[in-house]
This record gives structure tokens, sequence and C-alpha cells, in this order.
């Protein structure tokens, strides 16, 4: 297996956890099915605008082996996001099939301007 990804489109499988679209609530994303691949995974947190009073999203990636029962990815977890505009990439190893973003929002009236997308390099045949 190589380690790098030189052509995403071609090389990596990839999926919109939480395709653009203002939250503001606790909720998690949809499930990436990640079978055809292998290795490191990576996902992207993006934040556009921010509104509230206090306003704060902590995101972190699930697996789930079943896409029903999920449990957080140790070292999984994004930095808390504040204010507007915010760019984050983390990578981690999965151990089950399934993964997806999860958000816990707090502050009065929070409204975030999120996408997340979640990917994987795709396994050598």
């Amino acid at each position: 297996m190589s380690t790098q990804l030189h052509d995403v489109k071609n090389q990596a499988v990839l999926g919109a956890s939480v395709a653009p679209v203002s939250v503001n609530s606790t909720s998690d994303g949809s499930s990436i099915d990640l079978i055809a691949a292998d290795g490191n995974c990576f996902a992207i947190q993006m934040i556009g605008v921010v509104t509230g009073t206090t306003p704060s999203l902590a995101g972190k990636i699930q697996e789930s082996s079943d896409g029903s029962v999920w449990s957080d990815i140790s070292g999984a977890t994004f930095t808390a996001v504040t204010t507007s505009t915010s760019l984050q990439v983390i990578t981690f190893q999965r151990t089950k099939r399934y993964v997806r973003h999860f958000r816990t929002l707090s502050g009065t009236t929070p409204v975030f301007l999120l996408a997340v997308v979640i990917g994987e390099q795709k396994k050598m045949t």
C-alpha cells in the first residue's frame, strides 16, 4: 500500500459527512462507508459564519461496524471553534467500516455554517 495520495480524485474514497449547511444543535453527520479503503483516514472540518452568544462547536469522528452503534475514535477530535472562518484537518486510524462526524454545540442560539469531508486511500488492487 502506498502511503501517499498523488491523485485524490482517483486514489481516495471521499464522502461528505456534513454537506455545507447551517447547524444549530448537537447532532451527527451522515455515515461514510470506507470498506473499499485502508490506511490513514483524514477529515476536513470547515466553518463559515458563526453567530450567537458565546457559541462553540466541538467536532469529532466516530466509527461503527454496522452503521447503528457508534463510538468515538481516540484522538479524532477537532479543536473547539468559537469564531467564524475555521479550517481544520485531522488524521486518524479507524477499526470499523463506517465513520461519521459528530458535533456538540453550546452557547446561546449558536449557529454555524459547517461542512465536513472524510476520506481514506483506496485499497490497492
